[in-house]
């Protein structure tokens, strides 16, 4: 069987660009799944197939191919980024490609020149993708190291080939382009399906988190639901049979039906959400706050005592208090009922506690409502 040549390998690669580009489009404009990231690879394998066709014209590459090959590796690193939802800018990006595209106005029409700075700057942004890589991914190591890989590589062979069309490596070291080295060609076909497939885990991970997101969140407020809590309650009860201290509150909007009744069934909801919102703020980053139904609510508190927790569920109370519901031309008082109690050894996963602020609450309601009780040792509200 003969052996495939540049121009075949050159064909090939740019098939698989343009099924990815279709590909990509799909997952951004139809399943909405990253759309921002999604057009951004979906540009950077559109433009490669028009830098890559292998009819162009060779007089073309200084003056079409090899720019748009330097803004496809900004697309490329723009999209990673955008994947691994990192919060800092696309400025050190942009700034990548225009300070390389300016570089190749400067050399044009000097063939040698124009192929080192393009494989320099796209170098230096395969490092950049392959950093935010690092810094962003929740997969294990070994997983992690295989998704950086091709980036590494593909930063390095630009490297290789800048080192050799600048002379500073062997002559003759890297100085062809893909459509006349069948080696070069090939790696970089093995390394664009690296890199796409490292793309689908990475959008894979995504879809993971929002499936998981959706099923441990509540709808309306965007607290954690009672599944999810009760999952974190667990944990802590493993925490207190090894000496660890946690408490937990349970509170309930008071006089509810109320605020349904005078506000309607959307009103009922804003009230939820305002209350959610009010005491998220005061909590720490790391308790656990969630809604286990209606309109009830428990606060997961690591790390604090009874005592403690009395203190918060007060300041909390009053914070509810002091920051009534707007709710178009009417400022509605919001109040709670808030049960107290401590974790303690020998709990069946820690539902007794629950159950014994949730008996808490019920009793604060019982004795006037909009009022903090503490759980008796005995499970009966002191």
């Amino acid at each position: 069987m003969p052996a495939l040549d540049a121009a075949t390998l050159l064909m090939v690669i740019t098939v698989v660009d343009g099924f990815a580009c279709v590909v990509w489009l799909l997952l951004g404009e139809v399943l909405r799944i990253a759309p921002r990231a999604a057009r951004r690879i979906a540009l950077h394998h559109g433009l490669l197939v028009l830098a890559w066709w292998p009819t162009l014209p060779a007089g073309v590459e200084p003056l079409v191919s090899l720019p748009l090959s330097l803004i496809c590796a900004g697309l490329l690193t723009a999209g990673v980024r955008g994947l691994m939802r990192l919060r800092h800018q696309l400025i050190d990006v942009v700034a990548m490609v225009l300070i390389g595209l300016a570089a190749h106005a400067v050399v044009y029409p000097d063939l040698t020149a124009a192929r080192a700075i393009s494989n320099l700057f796209a170098a230096a942004l395969a490092l950049i993708a392959a950093v935010d890589i690092l810094r962003g991914t929740g997969f294990r190591r070994l997983v992690t190291a295989l998704l950086v890989l091709p980036y590494l590589v593909l930063a390095g062979a630009g490297l290789w080939r800048t080192g050799g069309l600048l002379q500073w490596l062997p002559l003759g070291l890297g100085l062809s382009g893909l459509a006349a080295n069948a080696p070069l060609a090939l790696l970089r076909l093995v390394v664009n399906l690296a890199i796409t497939t490292g793309l689908v885990a990475l959008v894979m991970q995504r879809l993971i988190a929002r499936v998981r997101h959706l099923t441990r969140r509540d709808p309306l407020t965007g607290l954690l639901n009672r599944r999810a809590l009760e999952e974190h309650l667990q944990r802590l009860q493993a925490q207190v049979e090894r000496g660890h201290s946690h408490a937990l509150l349970v509170l309930d909007v008071d006089h509810f039906k109320r605020i349904n009744d005078e506000l309607g069934h959307a009103g009922g909801d804003a009230a939820l959400r305002h209350l959610a919102e009010v005491l998220t703020d005061a909590l720490r980053t790391t308790d656990c706050f969630g809604r286990l139904g209606g309109e009830e609510f428990a606060v997961l508190m690591p790390d604090t005592d009874e005592t403690g927790a009395v203190l918060v569920a007060e300041r909390l109370r009053r914070l509810l208090q002091e920051r009534p519901l707007t709710w178009g031309d009417k400022i509605w008082p919001i109040s709670a009922s808030v049960g107290v109690a401590a974790m303690r050894l020998g709990d069946a996963r820690g539902q007794d506690a629950l159950a014994r602020a949730d008996a808490a609450m019920y009793a604060a309601k019982a004795r006037g409502r909009n009022r903090v009780q503490r759980a008796s040792a005995q499970g009966v509200a002191a």
